[in-house]
């Protein structure tokens, strides 16, 4: 169905049309939901495929993540979002999740958008927070493996990467100690036994998402995406993401940033949508035009070719 999408506040302004399809697909034997966003004119662009977040980062981000899609379709980008196993309207439940079934998702949805949508040459990545993590190293397993053979050129784009897992669930475990002092008026069981719980087995539920043994044990080190040079040959654009000028530039984005032979970092002024704060975010305005706008750069210089290029760095 096409949807004439208005896009924008105070005034409305008419988008080119858009084509949205929902569907199920398969990796293996679980089935996972996946919905395009397709330009009504097929072009040169590369196809993009969104990585969303983990647990209620996700549900919190849900709107960024959809308004982000549909801005890239309306300037020509064939766009994929998609429920991972456990989470949205895919199979399966977070518990039986790992870095692996993470992985074998996305490169099952890669795969997926290459057979909908066969007229792609190159397909990219664009992934928030552990979805972000999930880009990363997904892209540097495209080297050797011929059926991710479309990533190895195209954009990668990392938003607020997870770059240290063990801290990263130790924080998600924070909020579980919240719920325990909300429920019984004291923390009843601290982070220290909450992981060695899961550790024995048990899943722990923090704001709803279990998270269990599998996942913390492959995505809980402290080095889960590093700053060591990378294969990935195509633009990499890393973002920060900060609330107010007074938070300091990250040195591990920059230093992921420097790993990539094309790798760039930015910082763009946005509250952190990802988690429950007072403002509703429909879109995260200076975000997405920076990215949106990073694209466009990257397209013009592949257009321009390696002799213009060669050219304008001799100027």
């Amino acid at each position: 169905m096409i949807h004439h999408l208005l896009h924008g506040c105070p005034t409305l302004q008419r988008l080119p049309p858009v084509i949205e399809t929902p569907f199920f697909f398969s990796r293996e034997q679980t089935r996972l939901f996946g919905f395009l966003h397709l330009p009504e004119q097929s072009g040169t662009l590369p196809g993009l495929v969104l990585s969303h977040p983990f647990a209620e980062e996700k549900l919190w981000s849900h709107r960024v993540m959809i308004s982000l899609a549909r801005a890239l379709a309306a300037q020509g980008y064939p766009v994929l979002r998609f429920d991972y196993m456990g989470a949205g309207d895919s199979d399966g439940t977070a518990p039986d999740t790992s870095l692996d079934t993470h992985l074998s998702d996305l490169k099952a949805a890669i795969a997926e958008f290459s057979r909908r949508v066969p007229t792609l040459s190159a397909i990219g990545l664009i992934g928030l927070r552990l979805g972000a993590s999930f880009a990363a190293l997904i892209a540097e397993q495209a080297a050797a493996d011929e059926q991710l053979a479309a990533l190895r050129h195209a954009p990668l784009i990392l938003w607020e990467p997870v770059l240290d897992g063990e801290g990263y669930f130790q924080e998600l475990l924070r909020s579980n100690l919240s719920t325990q002092l909300a429920v019984y008026g004291k923390v009843v069981e601290n982070r220290e036994a909450l992981t060695a719980r899961i550790l024995g087995g048990e899943p722990v539920n923090v704001d709803g998402y279990d998270i269990g043994k599998a996942l913390l044990e492959s995505c809980g080190t402290p080095t889960l995406v590093n700053t060591a040079a990378k294969q990935h040959q195509g633009p990499t654009l890393v973002m920060q993401i900060a609330a107010s000028k007074a938070q300091k530039d990250r040195e591990d984005l920059a230093a992921l940033a420097a790993s990539y032979s094309q790798g760039t970092c930015q910082r763009a002024a946005e509250q952190p949508f990802w988690r429950e704060i007072k403002p509703f975010y429909a879109r995260a305005e200076q975000l997405q035009s920076l990215t949106l706008q990073w694209l466009k750069e990257q397209h013009a210089g592949a257009e321009a070719g390696p002799a213009t290029q060669q050219e304008s760095a001799h100027a």
